[in-house]
């Protein structure tokens, strides 16, 4: 998948990526995820709480957090992740991200 891919090009960032499963089991996610991304962190949102809070008006939902929380990017339906253009996005988005975490210290 294109997001495991975006994983690997953006390792050396300053990024962490987890998914958020809101309505599977998790026999079903974690047999889905085994086999197409075996190594992505997967949160479970067993209380519906994640849901709450975010909102998703559909699924598959992306939201990019910051280190502070807040929700910077969101964006629903797929997303080629690991083309050059989000890579680009993804980039700019960080180090604004951490021009504006400096500039608050």
């Amino acid at each position: 998948p294109a997001i495991q891919r975006m994983v690997r090009l953006m390792e050396n960032e300053a990024l962490k990526v987890q998914l958020v499963n809101t309505s599977e089991d998790d026999d079903t996610v974690f047999s889905f995820l085994g086999g197409v991304a075996p190594d992505m962190v997967t949160l479970m949102d067993r209380d519906g709480s994640v849901t709450e809070v975010w909102k998703p008006r559909g699924l598959p939902a992306t939201y990019l957090i910051d280190p502070q929380g807040q929700i910077r990017y969101q964006v629903l339906g797929g997303r080629e992740w690991d083309q050059p253009e989000y890579l680009a996005f993804l980039k700019a988005l960080i180090k604004s991200t951490s021009a504006s975490t400096k500039s608050k210290h």
